[in-house]
């Protein structure tokens, strides 16, 4: 019997397919066994195709005069959004000041102010620091997701990436606990790093009151988005088999090492949001040595240890600098016999969820995401909290 899930879940797949041929491009639906999840994987000589091929003349400007793109399939929604902001193409480094100031106002919806619901702020007293923390409630009482916010280890909030934390919130239909790290360049690495750590033991000890409904055992999972993402990771290699391991993770275009050598860093250097000369920049600001680009703790996708690693939601952009690093991840995971969940949206940057707002195809992704941990965590709610 086709149950709703099942109807709404295939009319999704058949209006992506629609949506990916107007663009030229093919994919084939997977289920990844033991998990019933949907598993979209572009097909390799596609794949190859949206890596190479470059439109034989340069494209139109968009609105506004600005020439936003080089690459033909990203998303014209996003285009459109990147041209209006002009937030493509800039030669010079960024500047501290200036992202602070205006992350969270990039795509035009401003700074969120908190919504009055079931959320709240606080902090997460740890040894030496306070970290403040925003609490949104949800349904579900057997696990606490920590999230961490994106922002190349030098900016964003928990104001910035509000929504998304909400969002993850209103599909898994778990508490949400968001944290606002130390960042760079006054604190540089590890601090951040630290943070993540501790907060994780901190919010696992602290599970019940967190929620305000349940005084019995709570599991805790972790989330994030692009450096946040690398602190979730690095938080549960290193709680990895104790009390304080995370059931589960989502982790959303991760920064996993930044090998400037690797192809994307080349294919998509500029002209798709977040460019190579800026990625080098935030690690510059955030490492203090070079040879810390080969520390585990910065660059999970070298440790030894991957096995120890929680069933995992990894969501790789098509058109992201750090793409090939997000692949190799994936591929070590898988050979390491962790339960991995995996998505590559082709026609979407790094950073795509900040778009949901405006973007039909970045709101399509950012569901399908947050549906997939929703299933895992789903998938793991029966068995006995440790």
């Amino acid at each position: 019997m086709t149950t709703p899930t099942q109807t709404n879940r295939t009319e999704r797949i058949h209006a992506l397919r629609a949506n990916w041929r107007e663009h030229g491009i093919d994919a084939r639906l997977d289920i990844v066994p033991g998990t019933g999840h949907d598993h979209f994987a572009v097909l390799p000589a596609v794949r190859q195709f949206l890596e190479t091929q470059v439109s034989a003349s340069p494209r139109p400007p968009l609105a506004g005069g600005h020439r936003a793109v080089t690459h033909p399939r990203l998303d014209p929604q996003i285009a459109q959004l990147m041209a209006d902001r002009e937030k493509v193409g800039r030669a010079g480094p960024p500047d501290l000041r200036t992202l602070r100031e205006t992350t969270g106002t990039a795509i035009g919806a401003g700074r969120a102010a908190p919504r009055v619901d079931d959320s709240r702020d606080g902090v997460a007293p740890l040894d030496g620091r306070s970290l403040p923390l925003r609490v949104h409630r949800g349904a579900r009482e057997d696990c606490v997701v920590v999230f961490f916010h994106g922002g190349g280890f030098v900016k964003g909030d928990l104001d910035t990436h509000d929504g998304q934390a909400r969002m993850l919130r209103d599909v898994t239909e778990r508490s949400v606990v968001s944290v606002h790290y130390r960042l760079a360049p006054e604190h540089r690495f590890p601090c951040a790093y630290d943070d993540a750590v501790d907060v994780v033991q901190w919010a696992r000890a602290n599970a019940a009151a967190l929620t305000g409904r349940s005084s019995r055992p709570i599991r805790i999972a972790v989330a994030g988005t692009s450096a946040g993402a690398n602190l979730a990771v690095g938080a549960a290699l290193a709680h990895a088999r104790t009390p304080a391991a995370p059931v589960a993770q989502l982790l959303a275009y991760p920064v996993l090492h930044g090998d400037p050598k690797s192809p994307s860093r080349t294919a998509f250097a500029e002209g798709y949001g977040l460019t190579s000369q800026a990625i080098e920049w935030f690690i510059g600001e955030y490492l203090t040595h070079p040879d810390q680009r080969r520390d585990p703790r910065f660059a999970p996708v070298l440790s030894q240890d991957l096995a120890t690693l929680p069933p995992t939601v990894l969501v790789g952009a098509g058109l992201d600098p750090l793409r090939d690093d997000i692949r190799l991840f994936l591929k070590r995971l898988r050979a390491e016999g962790v339960t991995v969940v995996s998505f590559e949206e082709p026609t979407l940057p790094h950073g795509f969820w900040k778009y949901a707002p405006l973007a039909d195809t970045a709101a399509d992704a950012a569901t399908r995401m947050c549906e997939a941990f929703r299933d895992l965590l789903d998938s793991i709610a029966d068995r006995p909290a440790p």
